[in-house]
């Protein structure tokens, strides 16, 4: 019942959309600016440059998850100062440059918010691919929803559980307000270090989650939240990302 009530008012969200599209004439592709209306992406640019499978079907550093450029397994800058100890396995789908940092900016900082239904789609296919079932989102900081009144990840994974039938684990909780993208690389490993936590009264988790986040920038969000559920008994986590700065 509680699925059936989320997708009648998630069809008339998006039936809402869809007629002031139309009275507005569309929207302009993000990537080759032809007219669309559901998502600002056409379907021909989703199918060339959002592609899930050609996304993990990529050679990875085995450490950060990123495109490798050389025959070396491990990138670069993870052979020489490695952030990711605790996280098992990290899946960056796309990266974030061009269009990418666009469609990303007008999801995540314009509010569009009809994208989540488009992430979470391509979210759930890269999941159910990795054979994943249980998820962890990363949290937001404090006052980002009083603030703006939605979180990206937040809504994202609400679709994850309520249409694509994923767990999801909502367990951690983040301490700071600091907007961490504002500082350097090695303010933004002390800053957060200290700043994610553990729910109270969370006493049995699962031995395998994934944890979800919009991008991944030096890793140390994503090696934070790591640490902590792996300090409170759980034995794989992995983390799955929309875009990673290269």
């Amino acid at each position: 019942m509680e699925k059936l009530i989320f997708e009648i008012k998630e069809f008339f969200a998006v039936a809402f959309r869809f007629f002031f599209s139309l009275l507005e004439n569309g929207q302009d592709c993000l990537v080759c600016s032809k007219k669309t209306y559901f998502f600002p992406v056409c379907k021909s640019c989703s199918q060339k440059y959002f592609s899930v499978e050609n996304a993990l079907s990529y050679a990875r550093c085995s450490v950060c998850g990123k495109e490798l450029v050389s025959a070396e397994k491990i990138c670069l800058q993870c052979r020489k100062e490695p952030v990711l100890k605790n996280t098992d396995k990290v899946f960056p789908l796309f990266s974030y440059r061009l269009w990418y940092k666009e469609i990303l900016f007008t999801w995540k900082i314009k509010g569009v918010r009809c994208l989540s239904s488009y992430f979470a789609a391509l979210t759930a296919k890269a999941l159910n691919l990795l054979c994943i079932k249980t998820v962890v989102p990363v949290p937001p900081r404090k006052g980002k929803i009083a603030e703006k009144g939605w979180d990206q990840i937040e809504e994202l994974c609400t679709y994850l559980e309520k249409r694509y039938g994923f767990n999801v684990e909502r367990i951690l909780e983040r301490r700071g307000r600091a907007q961490h993208k504002k500082m350097n690389r090695k303010k933004r490993l002390e800053s957060i270090q200290a700043d994610y936590y553990l729910k109270p009264g969370c006493k049995v988790l699962p031995e395998k989650v994934c944890l979800i986040d919009d991008v991944c920038t030096t890793g140390s969000t994503l090696e934070s939240c790591a640490k902590i559920l792996k300090q409170n008994g759980v034995k794989e986590v992995n983390a799955l990302t929309l875009f990673s700065v290269d």
